[in-house]
């Protein structure tokens, strides 16, 4: 169990949160990325996605969420592979124990 205080805390790993987790760590703010399987979530079992930005010929979901957790990681985002089971605001901080 951790319980550090993060701003913002990205829950999930697919794709919206890696992009969440990517847009904040460029901006310099300290983030952490929660998510309860293999990061990149669902889409990593895709064998070919077709409708993302940049790929015209397509590409395989893990790939793609590698290449994305590559890119946010590379910036500084926290990863943290666990599953969240609560969420507290305290005196307006937020916190999270995971």
């Amino acid at each position: 169990m951790v319980d550090k205080a993060h701003d913002p805390i990205i829950i999930g790993g697919g794709p919206a949160g890696l992009t969440a987790g990517l847009y904040a760590s460029r901006a310099g703010v300290e983030s952490v990325l929660v998510g309860k399987e293999i990061i990149g979530g669902q889409i990593t079992r895709a064998e070919l996605v077709e409708n993302h930005p940049g790929f015209p010929q397509g590409i395989s979901g893990f790939e793609l969420t590698e290449l994305m957790y590559q890119q946010a990681t590379k910036y500084g985002l926290e990863t943290i592979t666990t599953e969240v089971t609560q969420i507290e605001l305290k005196g307006g901080a937020r916190s999270s124990t995971y």
